[in-house]
């Protein structure tokens, strides 16, 4: 089976809730307890307006925009929303792969791939019929919960040991990256290099949480 991060198993891609967080850690910048024990992330104070919008014009249920109107996300909040997701895809034929709770990036997290084909449809059906479990169950919710502070700062934490020799790959490859920048910043530089040049800054420093 090949996977799709969190989107669809075809060619291996990044789970969306794992790409939607780095994109909003690294915008933020700009301008309880888990099954395994580990402590959640303290929850968000506040949630950007524009979130809960989007969550509306996005399709989101009436369950995951109750959770987004409540004002934080806890750690059982966004697992109950993930398992829907993923729920919604194997109930519609998609396999999905990886669904346990990790640390990978300090704090948990699940951190889901899903198949680039499912039985009778075209691999641009079953990404649609996936992309609109996320968006229905789970998108939103995780994008807040992965942004909330306590989860940026843990994140912090567990990627400091590796920031220096990632970023040092990032320059040495064309990439460009400040010297105040982010986890969520550099992660997203370092998988810009990647695309254009194919070297994993990241792999090549051993971490494995971007």
């Amino acid at each position: 089976m090949s996977t799709t991060p969190r989107r669809p198993a075809g060619p291996v891609r990044r789970p969306v809730g794992r790409l939607a967080a780095l994109a909003a850690a690294a915008l933020l910048a700009l301008t309880g307890c888990s099954d395994n024990g580990a402590s959640a992330p303290e929850p968000t104070a506040t949630l950007d307006a524009r979130l809960l919008e989007s969550a509306r014009e996005g399709g989101a249920s009436d369950e995951q925009l109750a959770v987004l109107q409540g004002g934080q996300v806890t750690f059982q909040q966004y697992q109950k929303a993930v398992n829907q997701t993923v729920t919604c895809m194997r109930d519609a034929g998609i396999e999905v792969i990886g669904d346990a709770v990790t640390q990978a990036r300090g704090f948990p997290e699940i951190s889901y791939s899903f198949g680039n084909s499912s039985a009778g449809r075209t691999a641009e059906q079953t990404l649609a019929i996936a992309d609109e479990c996320i968006a229905t169950h789970s998108m939103y919710v995780e994008q807040a919960y992965q942004t909330a502070p306590g989860s940026l700062e843990q994140q912090e934490a567990a990627f400091a040991p590796y920031r220096d020799p990632i970023v040092q790959c990032v320059r040495e490859k064309g990439g460009d990256v400040p010297g105040d920048a982010t986890a969520g910043e550099i992660l997203v530089a370092s998988a810009s290099v990647e695309v254009q040049t194919g070297v994993s800054c990241t792999s090549q420093a051993g971490y494995d949480g971007g």
